[in-house]
């Protein structure tokens, strides 16, 4: 049996991905502080691990507030551990969760090698990261997640924080952006797919879809039966998914009504 060990287990991507699949693998979360490299070493001592998947790091409201814990949280603490990896002898398979903000803007659907352009702290350190571990690691993969969503997620996301501006009648500051959105249970499933595959490689994981952000919205009142406060900025950027290369691997897409629901 695959020995997967995880880190930010707690984390909403994270325990999604240890629910589902805490009984297919022998997953071992790792409950410490990742910037705490002798904490990882004793965790993982005398212990097989065939992967592991990083889930911790901050998120880009927390970077923007507080820029060194970020940078010792979502990079320093990456190059710590595959240096550290490096020096073993069963060097086990690393999965990156990295971000679809490392892309610029276009009006075309993003590949692999689209154009970079992180804009904030955050995608620039998940793209710092990223070619850190392509320079220095061989047995990897970095997975850049669209928009995730789904249930109990937190008010950093978009569509909780846009139902939360909706029921207590907060004013909605939105422009006429596009982008992909991808429930967190089709994540974990792409994660799993990976895991048993055991592929190497940087891949988009999206819907391949565009939604609209004021029809996201809209959606979402009619749902609560509430009219939102809308205050639209004439912009427009778009940031969707070409999944091209994640299908050529064998992955099928799981249509769910509730995915389309959010």
């Amino acid at each position: 049996m695959k020995q997967i060990c995880i880190t930010g287990y707690n984390s909403f991507i994270g325990e999604d991905f240890y629910k589902k699949n805490k009984k297919i693998f022998k997953i071992l979360p790792f409950r410490n502080n990742i910037n705490n490299l002798n904490k990882i070493k004793k965790f993982l001592k005398n212990k097989k691990i065939t992967h592991f998947v990083n889930f911790a790091g901050l998120s880009r409201l927390k970077c923007e507030t507080n820029k060194t814990e970020c940078l010792n949280t979502n990079y320093n603490s990456i190059k710590k551990i595959i240096n550290y990896f490096n020096n073993l002898d069963s060097k086990p398979h690393f999965i990156f969760i990295s971000t679809s903000h490392v892309y610029d803007y276009s009006k075309k659907k993003l590949s692999e090698t689209s154009k970079t352009n992180p804009r904030n702290i955050y995608a620039k350190l998940k793209l710092k990261s990223e070619n850190y571990i392509k320079k220095n690691y061989k047995n990897y993969t970095i997975l850049r997640l669209f928009n995730v969503y789904g249930p109990n997620q937190s008010k950093s996301y978009f569509i909780s924080d846009i139902r939360e501006k909706i029921i207590n009648g907060k004013i909605i500051n939105i422009d006429k952006s596009v982008r992909d959105f991808i429930h967190v249970s089709e994540v974990s499933r792409v994660i799993k797919f990976i895991i048993n595959k055991n592929i190497n490689d940087t891949l988009n994981v999206g819907s391949g879809k565009d939604y609209s952000l004021i029809k996201i919205i809209k959606f979402l009142s009619k749902k609560l039966n509430k009219k939102p406060i809308l205050k639209v900025k004439n912009k427009k950027t778009k940031l969707v998914a070409d999944v091209s290369l994640l299908k050529s691997y064998g992955f099928k897409t799981k249509v769910n009504e509730k995915y389309i629901n959010f």
